[in-house]
Formats: C-alpha cells, structure tokens, sequence
C-alpha cells in the first residue's frame, strides 16, 4: 500500500490523469464533431459513428475490453493490470467531456485550428501518459501482440495500423481533405509526444581532444562539479596515442566550456551531441 501512496506515485498517476483528460478533450471537443479519423480505436468509433450512428466513448470501451481480454489471453496477466486502467478511463472521460461539448455548444468550423490544437492537446496527453508509465489501451495492444508473436517493430505495426484505418476511412468517407488532415495530425503529435518525453533533456555530450587535456579535465572538475571520463583514442592520421575527455553538460554549460577551451588550447578538437536522455549521479539524482 506505502509503494501506491508515495508522493512520486501519486505525482505520476496524476500526470496521467492529466494526459488521459487532454487526449479526451482533443477527441471530443475537435476531432469527433468533424469526422477527422486519426487511426486506432478512437479513429474506428468516429467510423462506427458516422455508418450506424454508434455512440463514439461506447465503441471506444467495446473494442477497448475486446481488445484487453485477447491481451490477457495472449500477454499476460501483467499487461492486462497495467493496462485496464486507461482503456477504461479514456471512454470514460470522452463520454463526460462529449456532453460538456454539447452543453456549452461549443463549435468550431476552421479545420486548421482544429487540427492545430487537437494535435498539441493530444501530443502532450499522450507524451505525459508515456513519460510516467502508463497507457490508454487501444491499438497499443494488438501493436504488443504483433511484437510477440511475429517480432513486428512498434512503429511498423503502428504505421500499418493507423494506416489501415485511415483508409477506411477513405472508402467511408470519400474525403482526401479529411484523410490529409488526419496525417497532418499524426505527424505533429509525434512530434510534440518527442518533446514532451525528453523535455527537461537540454544536455550535451561533450567530446575533447588536446594536448592540454590534464587542465582542460581540472576545469570541468572544479568550475562545473562534473564527472568526467577519460578514454584512450588513436588518430590515423598521425598514429598518435591520445586521450580524448567526455562529459555531459547543460546548454549553458556547454558555451562556457567553449570560452575555457578556447582560452587553454585554441588547438583542441571537440564537439558536442544532444544527449535526449542523461541519468545517474549529478543529473536524476544528487551525490551523496
């Protein structure tokens, strides 16, 4: 009970939350009321809507059950605990937040802003429901059946998910806007799940080659409070043993760290790489 009621806990179940209610609102509030399929479960129900006039969060919550008990059967006991919650919880909120839209008559008729915020709304529920480990079931679950069974990549399954019901949707609808707006969607909120994952994540990878590296490593110690490795390399060029420094630093740091290398060896060879993710001591935890 103690490992549920921890303050990280309850920090990331209310993160997804969060996420799950944003996705529901970019579902309700923009893409359902204008027929936008965006592929999965959600994309099949606004199908489902539009041919018998089905109820979209009672689709939503058929398949998503259908799909979880061929998961508990196929995946395990496991996946299916993990995954109950939001496979539940996300028609749940797309029902209340449907009759929210209806009540207030909300409506709006531009298709660019509809995919512009249903896109970020929806990129940044899902990018928090992922960072802080949870799901919303969906299509996610025949993604993990294609794995097992078959070996099929994630983005693979994904694509050919997606795109067989966006094509569906093609013959339903008979619309090429519709379906090219659906694909504009899909390409943002990948985007904005990329930065929400590895936000927080503006550190640099920083590799350095001089003949002063002893004052260069001194500097890093004692200016920056950061670890840093020392590894034996070899240039081909010359067939010269040397050492060549690493050490991951912030952006800010990262443009210091040129001023002081610039100043000791304006010689020196190095270069920097994002690092989109850094843990350990100094970074996801303090030293002790």
């Amino acid at each position: 009970m103690k490992y549920f009621l921890t303050k990280e806990r309850i920090k990331e179940w209310l993160y997804i939350n969060l996420g799950i209610l944003l996705m529901a609102l970019a579902y309700s509030f923009f893409l359902e009321p204008k027929n936008i399929v965006i592929g999965g479960v959600s994309g099949l129900a606004i199908i489902f809507k539009h041919l018998w006039n089905l109820d979209p969060a009672f689709v939503i919550l058929v398949l998503n059950v259908a799909l979880l008990l061929i998961g508990l059967f196929i995946l395990g006991k496991d996946f299916f605990i993990k995954t109950i919650y939001g496979s539940l919880i996300f028609p749940l909120f797309v029902k209340l937040l449907s009759l929210l839209a209806q009540a207030i008559n909300f409506k709006l008729d531009d298709f660019f802003l509809i995919v512009a915020f249903s896109s970020i709304l929806s990129g940044v529920g899902l990018g928090l429901v992922i960072k802080h480990g949870g799901t919303t079931g969906g299509t996610e679950i025949p993604q993990k059946i294609l794995f097992k069974l078959f070996h099929m990549p994630f983005s693979v399954s994904l694509y050919i998910l997606d795109g067989l019901v966006i094509a569906a949707a093609y013959i339903v609808y008979r619309n090429i806007e519709v379906i090219l707006y659906a694909l504009i969607y899909l390409a943002i909120v990948g985007l904005v799940i990329d930065a929400i994952i590895f936000s927080g994540f503006n550190k640099r990878a920083v590799y350095i080659i001089s003949k002063k590296h002893d004052q260069i490593k001194e500097r890093l110690l004692y200016d920056f409070d950061r670890g840093v490795t020392g590894i034996k390399v070899t240039g081909e060029y010359t067939n010269q043993e040397q050492k060549m420094l690493l050490c991951v630093l912030s952006s800010a740091e990262y443009y210091k760290l040129r001023t002081i290398i610039e100043e000791i060896d304006p010689n020196a060879f190095y270069f920097a790489v994002r690092a989109s993710e850094v843990r350990g001591e100094g970074f996801t935890y303090e030293r002790q």
